[in-house]
């Protein structure tokens, strides 16, 4: 079982800007629902957008995190 983890692992850390797009759609997709459901109960439709935004940001912010968690689980040095 913990072969079946590493190999899962290794294959993240081969293709970094799959997880950067996973983590981004997570983001706009999530908080892009609340934007849209606050925009429906408040009438205000542009909170939608405000949503997207903020979840494209705050997605790219937590891929960032994980590589650089990832790089320093490795022992290499900060990305920044």
């Amino acid at each position: 079982m913990s072969q079946d983890k590493s190999s899962w692992q290794d294959d993240l850390s081969d293709h970094p800007a799959r997880e950067y797009i996973t983590y981004i759609i997570a983001g706009v997709i999530s908080l892009g629902l609340v934007g849209w459901l606050l925009g429906m109960v408040l009438s205000l439709p542009w909170i939608l957008f405000v949503g997207l935004g903020l979840g494209a940001v705050l997605g790219a912010y937590i891929a960032w995190r994980h590589l650089v968690d990832h790089r320093r689980s490795q022992g290499k040095s900060d990305p920044s």
